[in-house]
C-alpha cells in the first residue's frame, strides 16, 4: 500500500490525528504491514510522529487537537478560557487536567502541562470536534470550578470575567451538584461569592464558620464577608 492510498483513506475518514490501529481498521491491512509503512513514511517526512502511537499527515497547529493523544485527560484552566474565548490572550501552553501524575511535555512546539486532581474531581467535561479531531474539554460549569480550585495558577479576575460572559448559560443546578460531589467548603465559599457578585444566586452550598481568604495567594488583610465567611483580600 502506497502513501497516496493511505492519505486518501485518512482524508475519507477525516482523521487529522490517527493511530496505527486506525490505519489497520480503515485499510484492512495487517498490523505489521502498516507499522513498517508508517516507519518508512516518517523517515521520508511524509508523516509526522506526534507521540508514540500517534501520527498526522501535517504539522498540528491547533494545540487543542493534542488532547486526543493523552488518555484520561481533558482541556482545562487557561486553555479552556482560551477555547471559550473569554480571554484575548493566546498561550503556547496546553493545560490538561488528569487523574494521574504526568510530566510536562513539549509536542510540536506546544508545551503540555498536566494538572492532577483527585478522582472525585475528574468529571464535568464534554466532547468537541476540532479540525476533524475528537477532544474533551471542561464544560462551562466545571471550567469555573477548576479555575477556582487551581487559583494559584489562574487569576480570580479571569474567572470573574468568564462568569460575566457566560452568566446566562451557567446551569446553577449543575454547578451546585458538582460542588456537592466535590464536598469542599472552601471551594463552595469562593465560587458562591464569585457567582453572587454577578447576580447569580445559589441555595445549596454548604459552608463552615471558619473565615478563609478569597485569594489564597494574598495576605489576610481584607473585609470580612459574613455570608460566605470569606476575607475579601482582592478587589474583583
Amino acid at each position: 500500500m502506497d502513501f497516496l492510498t493511505i492519505q486518501r483513506k485518512l482524508n475519507e475518514f477525516n482523521l487529522d490525528i490517527f493511530t496505527l490501529n486506525d490505519l489497520v481498521k480503515i485499510t484492512n491491512q495487517k498490523k505489521d504491514v502498516i507499522k513498517s509503512k508508517l516507519t518508512l513514511f516518517v523517515k521520508q517526512k511524509k508523516v509526522y510522529r506526534i507521540k508514540k502511537g500517534y501520527y498526522s499527515l501535517k504539522k498540528i497547529e491547533n494545540k487543542f487537537q493534542l488532547q486526543r493523544i493523552f488518555k484520561e485527560t481533558y482541556i482545562a484552566l487557561h486553555s479552556a478560557l482560551e477555547f471559550y474565548e473569554s480571554t484575548t490572550q493566546r498561550f503556547n501552553n496546553l493545560d490538561l487536567v488528569s487523574k494521574n501524575i504526568l510530566k510536562k511535555q513539549e509536542i510540536m512546539d506546544f508545551k503540555v502541562n498536566f494538572h492532577k486532581v483527585r478522582k472525585n474531581m475528574f468529571f464535568g467535561f464534554k466532547k468537541e470536534i476540532v479540525n476533524n479531531t475528537e477532544i474533551f474539554i471542561s464544560n462551562i460549569e466545571k471550567t469555573i470550578i477548576d479555575c477556582v480550585y487551581f487559583s494559584s495558577k489562574i487569576y480570580l479576575t479571569e474567572v470573574n470575567e468568564f462568569i460575566k460572559i457566560y452568566k446566562d448559560k451557567i446551569n446553577i443546578e449543575l454547578i451546585e451538584n458538582y460542588l456537592v460531589k466535590i464536598n469542599s467548603s472552601t471551594l463552595n465559599k469562593r465560587i458562591g461569592y464569585l457567582l453572587e457578585k454577578e447576580g447569580i444566586e445559589t441555595r445549596n452550598l454548604r459552608i463552615n464558620n471558619k473565615y478563609e481568604k478569597l485569594n489564597i495567594n494574598r495576605s489576610e488583610k481584607g473585609i470580612k464577608n459574613k455570608r460566605w465567611k470569606l476575607i475579601i483580600n482582592e478587589e474583583i
